[in-house]
């Protein structure tokens, strides 16, 4: 049987929609016979087509801006109509929203297609629809190969998320800890320099343009790289190159210029001293005008905290305020230069105590980014108490305290917000560390949702996520209930996850659910948290119950291995008795270590280390070894310690 797909114009955002959707329905519908054609416009004679693009003809709800925000309408009847959007991205988006509204489900990158079959042109889908929020993105973290990264990108605009965003001028450290295999020495290292890194980045931004997603870029390193020093990570065991003439630009503390550390990503700058800022000013300007395709630059200061200049000069201002000095610069230099880029600057650890002086003379260039590094996820953004701005420290250099609660963190964002009223993202880490501190994932996973359903009600407009990029183990669906909740505010949880585990599990996906709320509630995150002490009898008499919940689960695992699902399905399971194995080794340590055990408590994490590390390539696509190693490893370090 014939079936047209009609694409409207040579755009490659909206050639890739009609290929992904002519690929996906053959697999769906095997009686389709598909061809697509191309055409300037819509043509209204032609009615046995199913249209895809953009065209006055079709109606797409108003949006502030059709650059930006991603607008989507759907009136398919029959197989024939049309699939819209406010932009290309959005047309992609909408094409995937089409498959997802027959069936289709993509419950994690690679090999997490779930296609079922359905007769297409018996099913009708109308929709219009605008997000609720328009920043829907990951950043780059974790140990990463380039496959990883690029499966990210490709699986975002299937869910409805918009971008993605490459740390650092060149974001060496991420893809050195994988092709280096640091922390795993059974598998072989392949040392990558910068030009290779600088091709893989390359690659991605391709890959992102190529989905017409927003694209973020830099944000650390601004600091580093205008003076002849490599900020791509945040290695202190290495000897940094520093030039001459620019120790004289870095920050004093405790009478001394010198890399805070040792890492220059960590170490601030003299901002007081206008060759500083005319040099990272100059150096975004060349950026942008090199690099047209970056949609969002990220200015940022150092990472770290209490580590900014005591000198005479800078000490008259608080370093919030010198870095709106440094953003206006960036902007005047910017609009002479007649680029649009827009700027993202940051409220985080010593910037959370915003500007009393300087103020943005071009509010419109800029996105503020919260960045809440140090706040709990044992409790929702959306239900935070009220906090007392009363109750705010003042700010005292170099002894800053970071806040841990939600409210607190909340309380700094509006104080901020008064300051700036304009667009603005939540910066948020739930899948950077909290996934390891909540084994099964459950419990954080209903905080990310809860936090994504209040980005409005807290004044910000989505959320960027800093997060690992394989968190795909024991599930994908905090990923899924993150993407679902940034498009629709309204969302049901519930609703979600039993679409979710239906498609990733077949028909026993309630029991999956069921058990892995068991698992995450007998590990008790807030204890991974560090908010419950070392040595915590409840917190091992509830870790002791974990065999008992997997052995039984077992037999459900093999049930479904050997029940003929489908590959993508098959996938889901093994991944989960993998995840199961973990859970027991895990269970064991970290019983001892709540029970005062600490030495035989690392002796088995230890071995639990060496288990992950001889299983790493069946589960390398979905599980990030190094991080867990690097997360959970921390609760041997000094007490205290948190991210």
């Amino acid at each position: 049987m014939i079936f047209k797909i009609a694409k409207i114009s040579y755009d490659p955002v909206i050639g890739y929609a009609a290929e992904e959707l002519k690929r996906c329905l053959e697999k769906m519908d095997a009686s389709l016979d598909i061809i697509v054609l191309t055409y300037p416009a819509y043509r209204a004679d032609l009615k046995d087509a199913l249209w895809i693009g953009m065209d006055t003809a079709f109606p797409v709800p108003e949006v502030a801006d059709p650059k930006l925000d991603d607008a989507i309408a759907i009136d398919v009847k029959n197989g024939c109509g049309y699939i819209t959007g406010a932009n290309p991205r959005a047309v992609l988006i909408a094409a995937f929203r089409y498959l997802r509204e027959l069936g289709a489900a993509w419950v994690r990158p690679k090999d997490g297609e779930v296609l079922p079959a359905c007769d297409v042109r018996s099913r009708t889908v109308v929709l219009s629809e605008v997000p609720a929020n328009r920043h829907r993105g990951v950043c780059i973290e974790g140990a990463v190969a380039l496959e990883h990264v690029n499966d990210m990108i490709d699986w975002l605009p299937r869910v409805g998320l918009n971008a993605y965003f490459n740390q650092f001028m060149i974001p060496a450290t991420f893809y050195e800890q994988w092709y280096e295999h640091q922390e795993n020495d059974l598998l072989t290292s392949y040392p990558v320099d910068h030009a290779d890194i600088e091709g893989m980045r390359d690659s991605t931004v391709y890959e992102i343009k190529r989905r017409g997603l927003l694209y973020h870029a830099t944000g650390h390193g601004w600091t580093c790289e205008p003076f002849g020093i490599s900020g791509t990570g945040w290695q202190f065991d290495r000897v940094h190159h520093v030039p001459d003439e620019s120790w004289q630009y870095l920050a004093e503390v405790n009478g001394k210029r010198e890399l805070w550390g040792n890492i220059p990503l960590n170490t601030n700058l003299c901002y007081s001293n206008p060759v500083v800022r005319q040099k990272m000013s100059d150096a975004v300007v060349e950026y942008c005008a090199a690099r047209p395709e970056v949609d969002y630059l990220h200015v940022w200061l150092a990472d770290g905290f209490n580590n900014h200049c005591e000198c005479a000069s800078c000490v008259t201002k608080r370093p919030s305020d010198w870095y709106i000095d440094i953003l206006n610069e960036i902007d005047e230099k910017l609009t002479a230069a007649g680029i649009d880029t827009k700027v993202v600057f940051l409220m985080y650890f010593d910037l959370y105590w915003p500007p009393v002086e300087s103020k943005l003379n071009n509010p419109e260039r800029f996105v503020l980014m919260f960045a809440p590094i140090t706040r709990t996820y044992t409790h929702s953004l959306g239900d935070a108490p009220e906090f007392d701005p009363a109750n705010l420290p003042p700010y005292v250099r170099n002894k800053c305290r970071t806040p841990r609660s939600v409210e607190e963190n909340l309380c700094w964002l509006k104080q901020w917000k008064e300051f700036f009223p304009g667009d603005c993202f939540d910066y948020d880490y739930h899948y950077m560390w909290d996934h390891h501190r909540d084994i099964a994932h459950m419990s954080m996973n209903r905080v990310l949702f809860d936090d994504m359903k209040a980005m409005h009600k807290l004044d910000m407009n989505g959320m960027i996520s800093c997060q690992n990029q394989r968190v795909w183990m024991p599930s994908g669906f905090g990923m899924v209930a993150m993407a679902e909740a940034l498009w629709n505010a309204e969302a049901d949880y519930d609703a979600v996850a039993d679409d979710y585990f239906h498609a990733a599990f077949g028909s026993d996906g309630t029991l999956v659910r069921d058990y892995l709320e068991k698992v995450s509630a007998s590990f008790m995150p807030p204890y991974f948290r560090r908010e419950m002490g070392d040595v915590n009898p409840e917190v091992a008499e509830s870790i002791a119950e974990i065999p008992a919940i997997t052995a039984e689960f077992q037999n459900v695992i093999l049930k479904n291995l050997d029940a003929g699902l489908d590959e993508n399905q098959t996938r889901s399971w093994e991944y989960l008795d993998y995840h199961r194995q973990m859970c027991d080794l895990l269970a064991a340590c970290f019983q001892k270590l709540a029970e005062g055990e600490k030495d035989e408590a690392e002796r088995l994490f230890k071995r639990t280390c060496r288990w992950l590390q001889e299983n790493e390539t069946a589960f390398s696509d979905v599980f990030d070894v190094f991080q867990l190693q690097k997360t959970l490893g921390r609760a041997f370090k000094a007490p205290g310690v948190i991210f």
